[in-house]
Protein backbone atom coordinates (compact mmCIF):
# COMPACT_ATOMS: atom_id res chain seq x y z
CA UNK A 1 0.00 0.00 0.00
CA UNK A 2 2.76 2.47 0.89
CA UNK A 3 4.68 1.51 -2.24
CA UNK A 4 1.55 2.27 -4.25
CA UNK A 5 1.26 5.75 -2.72
CA UNK A 6 4.99 6.36 -3.19
CA UNK A 7 4.73 5.57 -6.88
CA UNK A 8 1.77 7.93 -7.29
CA UNK A 9 3.67 10.65 -5.41
CA UNK A 10 6.65 10.28 -7.71
CA UNK A 11 4.45 10.48 -10.77
CA UNK A 12 2.68 13.55 -9.42
CA UNK A 13 5.97 15.29 -8.61
CA UNK A 14 7.28 14.40 -12.01
CA UNK A 15 4.21 16.01 -13.59
CA UNK A 16 4.53 19.00 -11.19
CA UNK A 17 0.94 18.60 -10.00
CA UNK A 18 1.50 20.02 -6.50
CA UNK A 19 -2.15 20.10 -5.45
CA UNK A 20 -2.49 16.42 -6.17
CA UNK A 21 0.78 15.83 -4.37
CA UNK A 22 -0.55 17.50 -1.24
CA UNK A 23 -3.71 15.40 -1.43
CA UNK A 24 -1.78 12.17 -1.68
CA UNK A 25 0.59 13.26 1.09
CA UNK A 26 -2.39 13.95 3.30
CA UNK A 27 -3.76 10.51 2.45
CA UNK A 28 -0.50 8.91 3.51
CA UNK A 29 -0.60 10.76 6.82
CA UNK A 30 -4.18 9.61 7.41
CA UNK A 31 -3.15 6.02 6.72
CA UNK A 32 -0.24 6.24 9.16
CA UNK A 33 -2.50 7.74 11.85
CA UNK A 34 -5.14 5.05 11.29
CA UNK A 35 -2.43 2.39 11.57
CA UNK A 36 -1.17 3.85 14.83
CA UNK A 37 -4.71 4.04 16.24
CA UNK A 38 -5.38 0.43 15.26
CA UNK A 39 -2.11 -0.68 16.90
CA UNK A 40 -2.98 1.24 20.07
CA UNK A 41 -6.46 -0.29 20.11
CA UNK A 42 -5.05 -3.79 19.72
CA UNK A 43 -2.53 -3.13 22.48
CA UNK A 44 -5.28 -1.80 24.77
CA UNK A 45 -7.43 -4.81 24.00
CA UNK A 46 -4.54 -7.17 24.79
CA UNK A 47 -3.87 -5.38 28.09
CA UNK A 48 -7.54 -5.57 29.05
CA UNK A 49 -7.62 -9.26 28.20
CA UNK A 50 -4.52 -9.89 30.33
CA UNK A 51 -6.04 -7.95 33.24
CA UNK A 52 -9.28 -9.89 32.83
CA UNK A 53 -7.36 -13.18 32.90
CA UNK A 54 -5.43 -12.10 36.00
CA UNK A 55 -8.69 -11.03 37.67
CA UNK A 56 -10.33 -14.38 36.91
CA UNK A 57 -7.32 -16.26 38.30
CA UNK A 58 -7.39 -14.10 41.43
CA UNK A 59 -11.11 -14.66 41.95
CA UNK A 60 -10.60 -18.41 41.56
CA UNK A 61 -7.74 -18.47 44.07
CA UNK A 62 -9.66 -16.32 46.57
CA UNK A 63 -12.75 -18.50 46.22
CA UNK A 64 -10.74 -21.69 46.78
CA UNK A 65 -9.21 -20.23 49.96
CA UNK A 66 -12.58 -18.95 51.19
CA UNK A 67 -14.21 -22.36 50.74
CA UNK A 68 -11.35 -24.03 52.63
CA UNK A 69 -11.68 -21.40 55.37
CA UNK A 70 -15.41 -22.04 55.62
CA UNK A 71 -14.86 -25.75 56.26
CA UNK A 72 -12.30 -24.94 58.97
CA UNK A 73 -14.66 -22.39 60.48
CA UNK A 74 -17.44 -24.95 60.72
CA UNK A 75 -15.09 -27.33 62.54
CA UNK A 76 -13.89 -24.55 64.88
CA UNK A 77 -17.45 -23.43 65.59
CA UNK A 78 -18.53 -26.98 66.36
CA UNK A 79 -15.58 -27.40 68.74
CA UNK A 80 -16.18 -24.05 70.47
CA UNK A 81 -19.90 -24.80 70.85
CA UNK A 82 -19.20 -28.22 72.34
CA UNK A 83 -16.63 -26.87 74.81
CA UNK A 84 -18.86 -23.97 75.82
CA UNK A 85 -21.89 -26.20 76.41
CA UNK A 86 -19.83 -28.72 78.38
CA UNK A 87 -18.31 -25.97 80.50
CA UNK A 88 -21.71 -24.43 81.25
CA UNK A 89 -23.09 -27.85 82.18
CA UNK A 90 -20.08 -28.54 84.40
CA UNK A 91 -20.37 -25.18 86.16
CA UNK A 92 -24.08 -25.73 86.74
CA UNK A 93 -23.27 -29.03 88.45
CA UNK A 94 -20.79 -27.48 90.87
CA UNK A 95 -23.00 -24.46 91.63
CA UNK A 96 -25.49 -26.55 93.58
CA UNK A 97 -25.23 -26.88 97.34
CA UNK A 98 -25.26 -30.66 97.19
CA UNK A 99 -23.85 -32.95 94.54
CA UNK A 100 -26.75 -34.56 92.69
CA UNK A 101 -24.64 -36.80 90.45
CA UNK A 102 -21.82 -39.25 91.05
CA UNK A 103 -18.24 -38.06 91.26
CA UNK A 104 -17.39 -40.20 88.23
CA UNK A 105 -20.09 -38.43 86.17
CA UNK A 106 -18.77 -35.08 87.37
CA UNK A 107 -15.22 -36.00 86.43
CA UNK A 108 -16.41 -37.04 82.97
CA UNK A 109 -17.48 -33.44 82.35
CA UNK A 110 -14.16 -31.90 83.30
CA UNK A 111 -12.41 -32.71 80.01
CA UNK A 112 -13.62 -29.44 78.47
CA UNK A 113 -12.46 -27.23 81.34
CA UNK A 114 -9.11 -26.21 79.85
CA UNK A 115 -9.77 -26.75 76.16
CA UNK A 116 -10.08 -23.98 73.59
CA UNK A 117 -11.22 -24.00 69.96
CA UNK A 118 -8.64 -23.98 67.17
CA UNK A 119 -8.92 -22.30 63.79
CA UNK A 120 -6.52 -21.08 61.11
CA UNK A 121 -7.91 -19.50 57.93
CA UNK A 122 -6.60 -20.05 54.39
CA UNK A 123 -5.58 -16.51 53.43
CA UNK A 124 -2.52 -16.88 51.15
CA UNK A 125 -4.27 -15.63 47.99
CA UNK A 126 -5.73 -12.59 49.78
CA UNK A 127 -2.45 -11.71 51.51
CA UNK A 128 -0.50 -12.03 48.24
CA UNK A 129 -3.04 -9.87 46.41
CA UNK A 130 -2.75 -7.25 49.13
CA UNK A 131 1.06 -7.18 48.99
CA UNK A 132 1.19 -6.97 45.18
CA UNK A 133 -1.71 -4.55 44.83
CA UNK A 134 -3.66 -7.04 42.69
CA UNK A 135 -6.55 -6.78 45.15
CA UNK A 136 -7.48 -3.62 43.21
CA UNK A 137 -8.46 -5.82 40.24
CA UNK A 138 -11.62 -6.86 42.11
CA UNK A 139 -13.12 -3.35 42.14
CA UNK A 140 -15.78 -4.42 44.63
CA UNK A 141 -16.05 -2.38 47.83
CA UNK A 142 -18.54 -4.77 49.44
CA UNK A 143 -16.13 -7.67 48.99
CA UNK A 144 -13.21 -5.70 50.44
CA UNK A 145 -15.37 -4.64 53.41
CA UNK A 146 -16.29 -8.29 54.02
CA UNK A 147 -12.60 -9.21 54.07
CA UNK A 148 -12.00 -6.48 56.66
CA UNK A 149 -14.88 -7.80 58.80
CA UNK A 150 -13.53 -11.33 58.52
CA UNK A 151 -9.99 -10.26 59.42
CA UNK A 152 -11.17 -8.21 62.41
CA UNK A 153 -13.08 -11.18 63.84
CA UNK A 154 -10.25 -13.61 63.19
CA UNK A 155 -7.86 -11.28 65.04
CA UNK A 156 -10.34 -11.18 67.94
CA UNK A 157 -10.40 -14.99 67.96
CA UNK A 158 -6.58 -15.17 67.80
CA UNK A 159 -6.33 -12.70 70.68
CA UNK A 160 -8.35 -15.06 72.87
CA UNK A 161 -6.12 -17.94 71.83
CA UNK A 162 -3.16 -15.89 73.09
CA UNK A 163 -5.05 -15.05 76.29
CA UNK A 164 -5.68 -18.75 76.90
CA UNK A 165 -1.94 -19.38 76.61
CA UNK A 166 -1.19 -16.53 79.00
CA UNK A 167 -3.67 -17.97 81.49
CA UNK A 168 -2.00 -21.38 81.32
CA UNK A 169 1.54 -20.10 81.86
CA UNK A 170 1.10 -17.12 84.16
CA UNK A 171 -2.58 -16.48 84.85
CA UNK A 172 -5.41 -18.05 86.80
CA UNK A 173 -4.97 -21.48 85.20
CA UNK A 174 -1.31 -21.48 86.19
CA UNK A 175 -2.26 -20.67 89.80
CA UNK A 176 -4.78 -23.51 89.72
CA UNK A 177 -2.15 -25.89 88.34
CA UNK A 178 0.30 -24.75 91.00
CA UNK A 179 -2.27 -25.44 93.68
CA UNK A 180 -3.14 -28.95 92.45
CA UNK A 181 0.30 -29.91 91.13
CA UNK A 182 -1.19 -30.70 87.71
CA UNK A 183 -4.37 -29.95 85.77
CA UNK A 184 -4.29 -33.52 84.49
CA UNK A 185 -6.67 -34.23 87.31
CA UNK A 186 -9.20 -32.58 84.97
CA UNK A 187 -7.72 -33.70 81.67
CA UNK A 188 -7.07 -37.42 81.93
CA UNK A 189 -6.63 -37.63 78.12
CA UNK A 190 -3.45 -35.55 78.54
CA UNK A 191 -1.77 -38.12 80.80
CA UNK A 192 -2.02 -39.62 84.26
CA UNK A 193 -2.38 -37.46 87.35
CA UNK A 194 0.61 -38.17 89.65
CA UNK A 195 -0.40 -40.60 92.40
CA UNK A 196 1.21 -38.49 95.11
CA UNK A 197 -1.17 -35.62 94.22
CA UNK A 198 -4.24 -37.85 94.16
CA UNK A 199 -7.39 -36.51 95.82
CA UNK A 200 -10.19 -38.41 97.46
CA UNK A 201 -13.67 -37.93 96.00
CA UNK A 202 -14.59 -35.59 98.86
CA UNK A 203 -11.37 -33.58 98.45
CA UNK A 204 -11.90 -33.39 94.69
CA UNK A 205 -15.41 -32.02 95.14
CA UNK A 206 -14.20 -29.61 97.81
CA UNK A 207 -11.65 -28.16 95.36
CA UNK A 208 -14.39 -27.63 92.80
CA UNK A 209 -16.47 -25.74 95.35
CA UNK A 210 -13.75 -23.20 96.14
CA UNK A 211 -14.23 -19.63 94.98
CA UNK A 212 -10.95 -19.29 93.08
CA UNK A 213 -11.60 -22.60 91.29
CA UNK A 214 -14.99 -21.41 90.13
CA UNK A 215 -13.47 -18.11 89.00
CA UNK A 216 -10.91 -20.03 86.91
CA UNK A 217 -13.62 -22.12 85.26
CA UNK A 218 -15.73 -19.04 84.62
CA UNK A 219 -12.77 -17.28 82.97
CA UNK A 220 -12.30 -20.25 80.64
CA UNK A 221 -16.01 -20.30 79.80
CA UNK A 222 -15.99 -16.59 78.95
CA UNK A 223 -12.91 -17.08 76.80
CA UNK A 224 -14.47 -19.96 74.84
CA UNK A 225 -17.75 -18.06 74.47
CA UNK A 226 -15.87 -15.09 73.02
CA UNK A 227 -14.07 -17.45 70.66
CA UNK A 228 -17.38 -18.89 69.52
CA UNK A 229 -18.86 -15.44 68.92
CA UNK A 230 -15.78 -14.34 66.94
CA UNK A 231 -15.89 -17.50 64.84
CA UNK A 232 -19.60 -17.09 64.21
CA UNK A 233 -19.15 -13.51 62.97
CA UNK A 234 -16.16 -14.62 60.86
CA UNK A 235 -18.30 -17.43 59.44
CA UNK A 236 -20.98 -14.96 58.33
CA UNK A 237 -18.39 -12.60 56.81
CA UNK A 238 -16.67 -15.45 54.98
CA UNK A 239 -19.98 -16.72 53.59
CA UNK A 240 -20.58 -13.22 52.19
CA UNK A 241 -17.10 -13.35 50.64
CA UNK A 242 -17.92 -16.68 48.98
CA UNK A 243 -21.25 -15.40 47.64
CA UNK A 244 -19.67 -12.23 46.22
CA UNK A 245 -16.76 -14.10 44.62
CA UNK A 246 -19.16 -16.58 43.01
CA UNK A 247 -21.16 -13.66 41.60
CA UNK A 248 -17.98 -12.09 40.21
CA UNK A 249 -16.92 -15.41 38.72
CA UNK A 250 -20.22 -15.88 36.89
CA UNK A 251 -20.52 -12.27 35.68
Amino acid sequence: MLRFFRKIRQNVLAEKQFSKYLLYAFGEIILVVIGILIALQINTWNERRELSDEREKLIGALLSDAETTQKRLEQGLSMADYINRDLLSFMEMIQKETLEISIDTLKAHTSAVFQVANFTPAMSAYETALSTGDIGLLKNDELLDSYIQFTDNYEWFALHQKISGDMVYMGSVWKFREKLGSTRLFMTQMGQYPERFALSDDAFYAVLREKDTYATFESMQWLVRNQWEALNRAHLANQTIIDLLQNLQSS
